[in-house]
């Protein structure tokens, strides 16, 4: 934890850097030839070759050069500490909301309002600009959303005739079914659920999409202020709960199982339903065909029926606020021109599913892809999901907070779930040391 805590007030130094660079460089009128340079934390070589083709051509339409960058978003920090030093800072950024909460933290990015409007901010699914809103001003230009569900098994649904839950209870009961002795040997072969806690944002990610369906917040979503400590009872059940399904319908291995783990699980049989934002439909095309028209997916459900949030995160595009004038006017028409429907669908399209476009434009074209076609039951339950109810990612129930990249950068809720499922320690006691754990990241934060 130390550690973690050392680590991360560096990376807020760093970033201190990079706007102190950023001021200077606003001073000084520099040469109407400099290139527009992009960072982008998607790495992946299909969202990145949409990328590159869509930059190159808007480069093209405006006549500048442009250079992209591939930075995973672990190194995302220390190679703008690298830019600093070298006096080479990017114009623009595409990063995840958690990054667009930390860049806005340290006072590097510009609000985008006066871009959203020229799109037309109608034309944006609301709750995709209410992440990043702060002050009254939106920091970035979302680009599609993730959305948190259960994918399941649909033909061991029906062959052990289980409805799709609408309760914890009736979760549970049906993970226990999915629990599946194929040869007789005693030995469960399928899991019903498996409860991942990798200590690297795995675990915080579970443990939220839990503690949203039953209306545990780390701050209050209409007033900010920090609610967490004022749950503990409620997340203590949640906790506990979770647990339950860690012993009783989860591999035991899943308390070190990261995304490739849970994702390969569902795909290969080994598990009949995880939590996962679509990835494991790709996955299935490139590994096991056989196993994409076996697979849909359902909303965890609430508690006790009535679901108050779920868990979410997406990408955005960002503006450095380095530059004369003239130049960050030439940065925001770049952004602006990215903004067509159809080049907005095509960036959606190119993650493996489902990654939804932030323009309602840009969803009609991508319902219509080929690449889509078999999955629009599946469609439609994420769309509403998106348009109709509340979702959050974790810290940012009340918009952009750097509460977001803390918990990224810290290992804690792991650690204390972890514990609670190797019995270690209480259920009590690890929602206390959670609490105070983020208490002093806000204290970090202030």
């Amino acid at each position: 934890m130390k550690k973690a805590l050392v680590v991360l007030v560096l990376l807020m130094m760093m970033s201190t850097l990079v706007f102190a660079a950023g001021s200077k460089e606003t001073a000084a009128e520099p040469a109407a030839s400099k290139k527009i340079v992009i960072w982008t934390n998607l790495t992946a070589d299909a969202q990145a070759k949409v990328l590159r083709k869509q930059f190159t051509e808007v480069a093209a339409e405006m006549g500048v050069e442009v250079e992209m960058v591939t930075i995973s978003f672990n190194d995302m920090y220390t190679k703008l500490a690298t830019a600093v030093e070298s006096g080479n800072v990017p114009d623009i950024m595409h990063t995840n909301f958690a990054g667009t909460a930390y860049l806005y933290s340290q006072d590097i990015i510009l609000n985008m309002d006066d871009v959203i409007d020229k799109i037309g901010k109608d034309d944006f699914i609301s709750s995709y600009l209410h992440v990043l809103n702060a002050e009254g001003k939106t920091w970035g230009i979302p680009d599609w959303a993730l959305h948190t569900s259960v994918w399941y098994r649909k033909d061991l649904f029906q062959e052990k005739g289980i409805k799709i839950p609408t309760d914890w209870a009736e979760f549970k009961a049906a993970a226990q079914k999915l629990n599946i002795d194929e040869d007789g040997d005693g030995k469960i072969d399928v899991y019903g659920f498996p409860v991942p806690l990798n200590a690297v944002q795995v675990a915080p990610q579970t443990y939220y999409e839990f503690l949203y369906s039953a209306g545990v917040t780390t701050f209050d979503p209409k007033t900010g202020k920090y609610t967490f400590g004022s749950q503990k009872k409620k997340a203590v059940e949640v906790t506990d709960y979770l647990i339950d399904l860690y012993k009783t319908v989860s591999p035991p291995s899943s308390i070190e199982w990261s995304w490739n783990e849970y994702r390969n699980a569902l795909v290969e049989g080994t598990v009949a339903m995880t939590l996962d934002m679509g990835a494991v439909i790709g996955l299935a095309q490139n590994n096991n065909p056989e196993m994409v028209e076996k697979l849909g997916c359902f909303d965890l459900p609430g508690q006790f029926g009535n679901k108050p949030a779920s868990f979410g995160s997406g990408y955005a595009f960002v503006v450095s606020n380095s530059g004369s004038a003239t130049e960050i006017e030439t940065k925001k028409e770049f952004i602006h021109r990215l903004y067509t429907s159809e080049r907005a669908a095509e960036r959606a399209l190119s993650r493996p599913m489902f990654a939804f476009p932030s323009l309602y434009s840009a969803l009609e074209i991508y319902k219509q892809s080929p690449s889509v076609a078999l999955f629009q039951d599946q469609i439609a339950t994420i769309s509403d999901a998106f348009e109709n109810s509340n979702w959050y990612w974790y810290g940012m129930e009340h918009g952009l907070s750097q509460m977001s990249s803390q918990i990224e950068a810290t290992t804690f809720f792991g650690e204390a779930l972890q514990s609670v499922a190797l019995g270690m320690q209480t259920s009590v006691k690890a929602v206390d040391f959670i609490d105070q754990q983020l208490q002093e990241q806000i204290s970090i934060i202030e």
